[in-house]
């Protein structure tokens, strides 16, 4: 591998059980990304609230997934 490449991390979102979200199951290029998705669903369904608990996973090299944020209650804006 070059030096001067960087490595490409790869997110996807859990749920509150620790496995890949049922509604989210998509891999995306960066945290961001992965949270951002996860608020704008949250903000369209009416969430009961274990399905507010989301996580992350990143994908390592070898190929498996590692838990980088255990899942929690991600809240978002109140409608205004």
């Amino acid at each position: 591998m070059d030096a001067g490449m960087a490595l490409q991390r790869i997110y996807r979102l859990i749920d509150a059980c620790c496995e890949p979200h049922q509604h989210l199951d998509d891999c995306y290029g960066s945290l961001d990304e992965a949270i951002t998705d996860a608020v704008a669903w949250l903000e369209q369904i009416t969430a009961e609230p274990q399905q507010q608990w989301i996580g992350v996973e990143v994908c390592a090299a070898n190929g498996d997934w590692r838990t980088y944020r255990l899942p929690m209650p991600l809240l978002c804006a109140l409608p205004g």
